[in-house]
């Protein structure tokens, strides 16, 4: 593990992407009171993450409607 705080900007931008970066760099930031997220932000894995549970539950429906009968039968 690293912090985001010591990444140099070139290695940051590689991270920058990832909603799992950024939750863990704040919820290091809430835990420690000496440290203080200056290069993620909670919004961004907020909405990426209501943005794929969105396209699964649009998937769920679609094979819902979609479905075979030919998917529950047994050999």
């Amino acid at each position: 593990m690293f912090l985001a705080n010591t990444l140099p900007g070139f290695m940051l931008s590689m991270f920058d992407w990832n909603p799992l970066f950024h939750v863990i760099d704040q919820s290091r930031g809430f835990v420690f009171i000496n440290y203080n997220p200056h290069y993620s932000s909670w919004p961004y894995a907020f909405w990426v993450g209501a943005a794929l549970t969105m396209i699964g539950l649009m998937g769920e429906f679609y094979t819902r409607r979609h479905v075979s009968a030919s998917w529950s039968a047994r050999r």
